[in-house]
């Protein structure tokens, strides 16, 4: 038998690293930070040298698991919240948001801690991420509702409806709930949110 290529090494390799990060989200929403690397080598089926091979601490798996994670949403904030907003337009976003976070639950661990403002992680591993997802994940949200309402309402909105798909998905997810329905959440979640700017439009001051 022929020695593997480092092409084949290669893919080999990234096929690993995304075997372990698969399992280190399923560990984290069944433990929470008390996992440990054995736990995540149990998950995915393979050695604990295998895991720890890779990542010395589940701290640096954690990072690695989320900045995988933030690339990905930062496609999906781009693709959905491009273009003129409207309420369509953040409804659809909400809708696609929660999907995402069905199909790749590390997507959902990103928006979870950056609710509680990665205060389980060392900052020396987090590094710049907080900020990053404050300015290409949030903001874009923020200045989304800035275009179809109140713009002095714009953060809370969007505060409001980021922490309220992260509940309602933490419930489905971490619970084993039946699927959520996730154009009718969002549909729900916008309608509210409209409603209450649209009130308080109504009462300022001509």
């Amino acid at each position: 038998m022929s020695p593997r290529t480092k092409e084949q090494n290669d893919v080999i390799r990234e096929q690993r690293f995304q075997q372990i990060r698969s399992a280190a989200a399923d560990v984290y929403l069944a433990m929470g930070t008390a996992f440990e690397i054995r736990d995540v080598a149990l998950r995915a089926g393979v050695g604990y040298g295998t895991v720890y091979h890779y990542y010395n601490n589940k701290f640096t798996l954690l990072a690695d698991l989320l900045w995988g994670a933030f690339e990905t949403s930062r496609e999906l904030t781009r693709a959905k919240l491009s273009g003129v907003p409207s309420w369509s337009v953040l409804e659809r976003f909400s809708s696609s948001l929660l999907k995402q976070w069905e199909r790749e639950p590390a997507t959902f661990i990103l928006y979870k801690m950056a609710s509680e403002k990665f205060h389980q992680l060392p900052a020396s591993v987090i590094g710049e991420l907080p900020q990053r997802f404050e300015n290409e994940l949030f903001v874009p949200v923020a200045e989304a509702f800035a275009g179809v309402a109140d713009s002095g309402m714009a953060e809370e909105s969007a505060n409001v409806l980021i922490g309220s798909l992260v509940g309602c998905a933490g419930l489905w997810l971490y619970h084993n709930h039946p699927a959520l329905d996730a154009e009718r959440t969002s549909r729900l979640l916008l309608a509210g949110i409209k409603q209450t700017a649209t009130a308080r439009e109504e009462q300022q001051p001509c």
